[in-house]
């Protein structure tokens, strides 16, 4: 009986460190709701939170119900703008 009260808390917490893609996709390639695993201020660390920047940024803006093919193109343009821009502050802090 005890080994059910230790055993069901960690299988609830199994899940939480796998990448979930976003629910309703994302135009940005790799990206996931997820936490970063990669150690801050290495190359990997600045890719992943870039990544996570513009497809945070994109969800943010899109409207799928109204916005038609060509808005949603230039707002995922927009979003890896602000990715790229997220890359270069996370590679300046870090050094």
């Amino acid at each position: 009986m005890r080994w059910i009260i230790v055993a069901l808390p960690l299988a609830a917490l199994a899940g939480c460190n796998t990448a979930t893609p976003y629910p309703n996709g994302s135009p940005i390639a790799g990206a996931r709701v997820s936490a970063n695993p990669y150690q801050p201020g290495t190359d990997r660390y600045c890719r992943e939170y870039a990544r996570q920047t513009a497809a945070n940024d994109y969800q943010g803006r899109v409207d799928r119900s109204e916005d038609s093919f060509g808005a949603r193109a230039i707002k995922a343009q927009s979003a890896r703008r602000d990715g790229g821009r997220a890359y270069r502050r996370c590679l300046a802090r870090g050094r």
